[in-house]
């Protein structure tokens, strides 16, 4: 017969009095426990080949602690992305309201309330802005 392969929160209804699915689900879960300890090994070894410190600790063991770096906690993409959305969004409305609608909505924006003055101040039209909705203008048609 073919062995039967339990997931971790099935029950074992082992009927025979044998412990043929326990032995599986133990190895099962044993195997589990090495995978994360190697993946954690695996991490630890890449953070420390970028760089590392090494400690003496308070109970005399020299320890090897890995050098933050800003590019591990900060991704340039991250940053870059919203800037993107932003720039493609004010595209599709200069596209859909046209150049002379959009500079009057935004001149509307710069008479109003602080908080409106700081939106005019980043929905105003740039150098990217202008392209990127004829771009889209042509595209759309």
């Amino acid at each position: 017969m073919f062995a039967q392969i339990l997931p971790h929160s099935a029950p074992i209804n082992d009927t025979s009095g044998g412990g043929r699915n326990r032995e599986l689900l133990d190895m099962t879960n044993k195997q589990d426990m090495f995978d994360e300890r190697y993946r954690r090994v695996l991490k630890r070894h890449r953070q420390l080949s970028r760089g590392y410190v090494t400690r003496l600790g308070k109970n005399g063991v020299i320890d090897h602690y890995p050098i933050g770096h800003l590019r591990d906690a900060f991704s340039l993409k991250a940053l870059l992305l919203p800037i993107g959305i932003l720039f493609f969004l004010k595209a599709c409305m200069v596209t859909v309201l046209g150049q002379d609608a959009y500079s009057a909505q935004v001149a509307l924006l710069r008479e109003g309330s602080l908080l409106e003055q700081f939106g005019a101040f980043f929905l105003q039209m740039d150098p990217i802005t202008w392209p990127m909705a004829q771009m889209l203008g042509a595209v759309i048609g």
